[in-house]
């Protein structure tokens, strides 16, 4: 777990989703977003080409 750059308590993981990591200090309650370099894409290319050829 990383430590916060306000007071260097050890912060805590609060959520987490397929694009981010959010981690909360329990001192000084300040909130870290740490975006993920790269995420698992559930949908396939060609599912959101047939649906936007749908739209027409």
């Amino acid at each position: 777990m990383p430590e916060c750059p306000n007071c260097g308590e050890r912060m805590s993981h609060n959520d987490e989703t397929t694009k981010l990591t959010e981690y909360v200090c329990a001192r000084c309650h300040r909130t870290e977003i740490v975006r993920k370099p790269a995420y698992r894409v559930t949908a396939e290319a060609s599912a959101t080409a047939g649906a936007a050829a749908d739209d027409d």
